[in-house]
């Protein structure tokens, strides 16, 4: 090749330079239009990093006819932040009396007139029951794909997997369900110490929020309060609403520390789900229950940036042709990110 190259005159050796400048040209064109069509359908999803293994185990029981992914959704005090519970309730509590006043509720019904420390003790022996109000699980999702921080926390420090669903798709299926729809995660309020205003706003719409939520937990706790009180004789209206806060509202804002995952969060409630598990991580029982989502509802496949990207997509693909699953619509996608993890 190299002979043939030197024989050619100057006008041939330009013309083989511009070929391969058009052939690069087109590789490079290729490249940004794969790039705009994977962010035109990333846009519309949410996105779990987790591990092989992991999605070797949601796999586990699905064929052609049972189309569905299982995941295993966490207690919520087994979150990467074993504070986020207390926090959520800490800052339920901030609002609590000023939306009692908004709302009139009479005191015989306000939750501030109960005894915190009283609750906590009695919150901590409910949750012992089984299918107890108070016991709440998740599975964290995230608005951010293909981000060297979410890679390296939950996608096996850059070897994992990421699993990008269409999120409308899943929301439909969960309201078929009858079950909480996937929701953003707010961080932090009125932690900013540069704008005053803005924490205040912030302040107005977490009460806003706690107080829509509150009357409708309150308006449910009466309508079945003489049922209640059947399964218990000791319950009382603020009792049963604080359960109920209590089981909704921390699952809903997170410390702004962990801004960056931007997270949506799918909740299960233990009284939904038939049967409680547990598993063994790092020496500690982590209660979990299973939840299912569509097979179809899966739009994109990402593998970390230092696995073997070729070999580790194919494996996938063929995973999932396995499982009867039509690959073809489906994006596959290696990460880019020039990271080494050593």
């Amino acid at each position: 090749m190299i002979s043939e190259i030197s024989a050619m005159n100057n006008e041939e050796k330009k013309s083989l330079q511009r070929l391969k400048a058009l052939e690069a040209e087109e590789v490079k064109k290729k490249a940004i239009s794969n790039l705009i069509e994977v962010q035109q359908v990333a846009s519309s999803c949410v996105f779990h990093y987790t591990t092989a293994g992991a999605l070797i185990g949601m796999l586990k029981n699905t064929t052609k006819e049972n189309a569905h992914l299982t995941f295993w959704a966490s207690h919520i005090s087994y979150m990467n932040d074993k504070e986020e519970r207390k926090y959520g309730v800490d800052k339920m509590w901030e609002v609590l009396k000023d939306v009692e006043n908004d709302l009139s509720i009479p005191k015989v019904k306000r939750i501030t007139e109960l005894d915190r420390d009283e609750l906590n003790k009695f919150v901590k022996i409910k949750s012992l029951e089984r299918k107890s109000l108070v016991n709440v699980y998740s599975v964290s999702f995230s608005k951010t794909f293909d981000t060297l921080p979410m890679w390296k926390m939950y996608g096996q420090d850059c070897n994992g997997i990421c699993l990008g669903f269409d999120l409308k798709s899943v929301n439909e299926y969960l309201k078929s369900r009858n079950m909480d729809t996937l929701d953003g995660i707010v961080y932090g309020i009125g932690e900013s110490i540069s704008d005053s205003q803005m924490n205040n706003e912030e302040l107005e719409r977490w009460k806003e929020y706690v107080k829509y939520m509150y009357q409708q937990t309150m308006t449910f706790i009466e309508q079945n309060f003489n049922q209640i009180k059947i399964i218990d004789e000791n319950s009382n209206i603020a009792l049963y609403n604080y359960f109920a806060l209590y089981n909704i509202i921390p699952c809903k804002i997170k410390n702004p520390s962990y801004k960056y995952e931007d997270e949506y969060r799918l909740i299960c409630r233990e009284f939904n789900n038939k049967e409680l598990y547990f598993r063994e991580r790092k020496g500690l029982l982590f209660p979990y229950v299973e939840v299912d989502l569509p097979l179809d509802a899966l739009k994109i496949i990402a593998v970390g940036p230092t696995i073997d990207k070729e070999r580790q997509l194919w494996s996938v693909a063929k995973l999932l042709t396995e499982r009867g699953k039509d690959i073809s619509s489906l994006i596959f996608w290696g990460s880019d990110i020039p990271y080494y993890s050593v």
